[in-house]
């Protein structure tokens, strides 16, 4: 959620996708994909936001700019 806020047009899971298909093949894979999903729909419920489209850069405070 963090680099969606931050302006990405996608984000790379291949770490996980690769360790669930070599732990588990075919069920592993998706067993990421929906870990991640679910994990990202919980981020997202917490911040009050109800689709992608309402991720901005409002949600990260970055530690160089002083909060007012």
């Amino acid at each position: 959620m963090k680099a969606l806020a931050l302006g990405a047009t996608a984000v790379l899971i291949g770490r996980a996708y690769v360790w669930g298909l070599a732990a588990f093949g075919q069920i592993g894979v998706q067993r990421v994909v929906d870990l991640l999903r679910s994990e990202l729909k919980v981020s997202m419920g917490l911040a009050g936001m109800p689709e992608l489209a309402s991720i901005d850069r409002s949600l990260v405070r970055l530690p160089w700019v002083p909060v007012t």
